[in-house]
């Protein structure tokens, strides 16, 4: 498909934009001090109509955000990138249920490409080729090492490593588009938080090899050598890599990692900002509009628990508009 087919739709993406949230939207919400009133203004603002809960603000847009992609998008196997890491945790949501009898449904995130009830029953049934593809050939994989193993940690790792070696092959097929760089940096920094983690509980080599997945811009091999060392070791790796700063954000808090990473993602998609076709813009759109609605759930779940406005505020994340 040709960029120029994506005219209508970045034209209509622009013209939503000016309904997302500003800087001082998100500042007026930090300083309202109330949970009731945050929901009274982001009403007024047009950003919810009936919801009261913080789960049903969050769904409602979400299901706004996925439905305008899904109209406009020309192609709309392109948005399925954009789903990776929801579909990856709902084969891991399928697989946890079926061993726990938990309702999978309530665990479920959205958007996601998998249909989920389909994705249910094809778990309890033991039918992972019916989902299909390497989400089919995980799932087998991780049923089998919870079964085997009786270790959910074992089984969460096949799907985490799974999910990152997926955005990686994506990231090397479309390198000089906006989503291989996003996909890139994602994959890069689970990879550097799972390395981590551990060398921080002294996790032995078998599983280290397979909870790490294939990265982008370092070496798998000498990021898994340097977690088997220790922290200290790993540090000082990743002090030679581009992701210095983040590696010693990560140090002091991982909050403040997650943060740091999801403000990187927004300067990345700030790149499509006047792009005119293609797919860039689409997938600007769709962080930057995710991005909004992580600080959103920030500021409201901050405000429930009544933590004061600087602690909220320190907690958002920066905008893409």
């Amino acid at each position: 498909m040709r960029d120029t087919d994506y005219a209508f739709c970045v034209a209509r993406l622009r013209a939503n934009e000016k309904y997302m949230l500003t800087a001082k939207d998100i500042d007026e919400l930090c300083e309202c001090g109330s949970f009731d009133l945050a929901l009274k203004i982001l009403t007024e603002k047009k950003w919810l109509t009936t919801q009261t809960q913080i789960d049903e603000c969050i769904a409602y847009q979400n299901k706004k955000l996925w439905k305008l992609l899904s109209e406009c998008v020309p192609d709309k196997n392109e948005l399925k990138v954009l789903c990776t890491v929801n579909d990856f945790f709902n084969i891991k949501v399928a697989v946890k249920c079926h061993f726990t009898s938990a309702d999978a449904s309530e665990l479920y995130i959205y958007p996601a490409t998998l249909d989920t009830a389909a994705l249910t029953s094809y778990v309890n049934s033991h039918e992972f080729h019916k989902i299909g593809g390497i989400m089919g050939e995980c799932a087998e994989k991780s049923y089998k090492a919870a079964c085997l193993t009786e270790n959910g940690q074992n089984a969460d790792i096949i799907i985490d490593a799974a999910a990152i070696n997926t955005l990686r092959e994506y990231s090397l097929k479309n390198k000089k588009s906006l989503i291989g760089e996003v996909c890139a940096f994602i994959c890069d920094t689970a990879n550097i938080k799972t390395a981590y983690r551990c060398a921080k509980t002294k996790k032995g080599k078998d599983f280290v090899s397979l909870a790490v997945g294939e990265c982008c811009r370092l070496d798998r091999g000498f990021l898994i050598k340097a977690s088997l060392s220790g922290v200290e070791a790993l540090s000082e790796y990743l002090r030679k890599t581009s992701y210095s700063e983040l590696s010693e954000t990560y140090l002091k808090s991982s909050a403040e990692y997650e943060k740091k990473c999801d403000d990187e993602i927004v300067s990345i998609i700030k790149k499509a900002k006047f792009t005119a076709f293609g797919f860039d813009p689409v997938c600007a759109y769709y962080y930057g509009k995710l991005t909004e609605i992580k600080s959103v759930r920030i500021i409201l779940t901050s405000l429930k628990a009544g933590l004061d406005k600087n602690t909220v505020r320190e907690r958002v994340r920066a905008l893409y508009v």
